[in-house]
């Protein structure tokens, strides 16, 4: 069948099948059809989140070989660097300061285990950045290392811990119960991406430590 007999996929299905296919140009068309009548946010909730989800999926029931996964990840951190960097222009063009890393009430964003949680904490930390806050983006181990100690995090600081499901909440708590005994001082936000059970009984999970916060899309982190 041609492409045009088939029925229209959601955006974030057919990302995510031209991801697999490694067919950049197209995948790049679906991000920017999208984003053409949609904000970053909503492209990034509805529809990267989606496809990480789906590639995270796949990775862990064996079905997505290694050559692929890497072009998919290469592919969402080059369209982050892209947005990422078209924000920075603009900001300069409208003379905004950009926030300084040093002030307290930085928002430090964490991946709770994987590449794909390291994706997903970098485009929070965008988001942030573009809103007028301090936000830093960690790369993954950066809780067993001495980045976060260099940075100090204190009591206007906020943890956010990203982590995309389908086996999210172990290294959430895990990671959540590390940060809380070193730095009891800084709140903790957990957010699992996409989540759509029941909040409450997750929280359960997290005794004794519960993170201050948890959320399910980067507009409620926001």
């Amino acid at each position: 069948d041609r492409l045009g007999d088939q029925p229209a996929l959601a955006p974030e299905a057919h990302l995510y099948q031209r991801l697999l296919a490694m067919d950049e140009q197209e995948a790049r068309a679906v991000i920017e059809a999208y984003r053409a009548e949609n904000s970053l946010l909503q492209l990034y909730d509805a529809v990267i989140l989606p496809a990480l989800t789906m590639a995270e999926q796949d990775r862990h029931k064996g079905a997505l070989d290694p050559e692929r996964e890497e072009f998919l990840f290469l592919s969402l951190r080059e369209v982050l660097a892209e947005y990422s960097e078209s924000a920075q222009n603009a900001s300069v063009e409208s003379a905004t300061p950009r926030p300084e890393l040093a002030a307290p009430g930085r928002m430090l964003c964490l991946p709770a285990h994987d590449e794909a949680d390291e994706i997903a904490a970098a485009m929070l930390a965008q988001l942030l950045e573009q809103g007028g806050k301090a936000a830093v983006s960690f790369p993954v181990g950066t809780s067993s290392g001495t980045m976060l100690d260099l940075v100090a995090p204190g009591a206007n600081d906020v943890f956010c811990i990203s982590s995309i499901p389908p086996f999210a909440f172990s290294h959430a708590r895990t990671l959540n119960r590390q940060l809380r005994a070193k730095y009891p001082q800084t709140k903790i936000l957990i957010g699992v991406w996409g989540f759509t059970g029941e909040i409450e009984r997750v929280l359960q999970r997290f005794q004794p430590t519960r993170p201050d916060k948890f959320v399910t899309s980067l507009a409620e982190a926001l």
